[in-house]
C-alpha cells in the first residue's frame, strides 16, 4: 500500500511546483522601461530646450550622457532601475552637466499557492511607492524621483516630483 502511494506524494510535489512556475513565468526576465510619465500639474523641461512635456522618458532620453539601465527579475527577487538626472557640477557651482543615471528598486517575490491556482506576493520597499504587475510581462512603477534640470544655459535646479514608469519584458529568462 505504501508503495501505491508514493507516486501520488511526488505527483503532488510535482503540481505545486508547476503552479509555482506559472505564477513566476508571469514575471521573470529582462525588462526595459516602456514609458514614463511626469505626474505633477506642470510639464517638465530637462534639458531646458524650451519643449517642457508630461513625458518623463522622452526627456530624460534627450540628455545624452548615460546608459538605458536594465531592470531584472527572477523568482525571488527582482531589481527595477528608476531614471533620473544628475547634474556633477552642482556641487562646485560650475556650468551645468547633466548625465542619465538609474537608482535601484529592489523587492522580494513569492509564489503562494491556493487550492488548484498560485499568484504572486511582494515585498517592496517602505518607500510610499506603488508596484503592480499590470500584466503578463508587464510592471508598472509609481513613485518620487529627486533629478537636476536645466533652468537656464549656465544653471540647472534640483527638483521632486512622482513618475509612472511602465516596464516591459524584453527577454524571459529562467531563474
Amino acid at each position: 500500500m505504501i508503495i501505491c502511494l508514493s507516486p501520488l506524494f511526488s505527483c503532488e510535489k510535482v503540481w505545486v511546483e508547476d503552479l509555482q512556475e506559472k505564477a513566476y513565468d508571469t514575471i521573470r526576465g529582462t525588462y526595459e522601461i516602456e514609458s514614463a510619465v511626469w505626474e505633477e500639474a506642470e510639464p517638465i523641461d530637462i534639458n531646458g530646450d524650451g519643449q517642457a512635456s508630461f513625458d518623463y522618458y522622452a526627456e530624460w532620453n534627450s540628455i545624452s550622457s548615460g546608459g538605458p539601465g536594465w531592470s531584472n527579475v527572477g523568482n525571488e527577487s527582482g531589481q527595477l532601475t528608476i531614471p533620473y538626472v544628475v547634474d556633477s557640477s552642482a556641487e562646485w557651482n560650475g556650468r551645468p552637466s547633466l548625465g542619465r543615471r538609474h537608482l535601484n528598486y529592489n523587492f522580494k517575490i513569492k509564489a503562494v499557492i491556493e487550492g488548484n491556482e498560485s499568484h504572486l506576493e511582494f515585498e517592496l520597499p517602505d518607500d510610499g511607492s506603488e508596484f503592480t504587475q499590470s500584466g503578463y510581462g508587464e510592471i508598472t512603477l509609481r513613485t518620487k524621483v529627486t533629478l537636476h534640470i536645466l533652468t537656464a544655459p549656465e544653471k540647472s535646479e534640483q527638483i521632486t516630483g512622482t513618475i509612472l514608469i511602465k516596464y516591459i519584458r524584453t527577454k524571459y529568462q529562467l531563474s
